[in-house]
């Protein structure tokens, strides 16, 4: 055992209360971590904020890619369908107005569809354009 300095008595009792307190919270802390439950990906979460909210919306730019491809397939048909409603008409006013309806319908949806198509296309482009330029600074 070394003989110490009444200061250093003092000294090694503050270095001891303050790893007793650290002890202490490190117990608290792996309680409160097993009652948190997602406390690590909360953690995660602020460090890396961007990537669920770049899948979130890399998804939702594919899924309106593929309804907006499907929704102007069926305009496309909507289309051809009044034109041959409309060929066939042969004077009947109710019909000619429905198929003209139709006819005008469908234009202004493949128009809606070719704008979201657009949108989502660029949107997803400028995203991943974003993310790489993102990654090739980190690396």
């Amino acid at each position: 055992m070394q003989l110490q300095e009444p200061e250093q008595w003092q000294q090694s009792g503050q270095e001891w209360k303050a790893s007793q307190e650290d002890s202490e919270y490190r117990a608290g802390y792996a309680e409160n971590a097993q009652y948190a439950g997602g406390f690590e990906s909360e953690q995660q979460q602020k460090i890396y904020p961007q990537e669920e909210r770049w899948l979130n919306g890399t998804a939702f730019s594919i899924f309106a890619i593929i309804l907006s491809s499907i929704g102007f397939f069926l305009a496309v048909a909507g289309i051809v369908g009044s034109s041959i409603v409309l060929e066939y008409v042969d004077g009947q006013q109710a019909i000619l107005a429905g198929g003209v309806i139709a006819l005008v319908s469908s234009i202004l949806g493949v128009l809606v569809c070719i704008g979201i198509f657009v949108i989502a296309v660029v949107t997803l482009a400028l995203r991943v354009r974003s993310v790489r330029r993102r990654m090739r600074v980190k690396f």
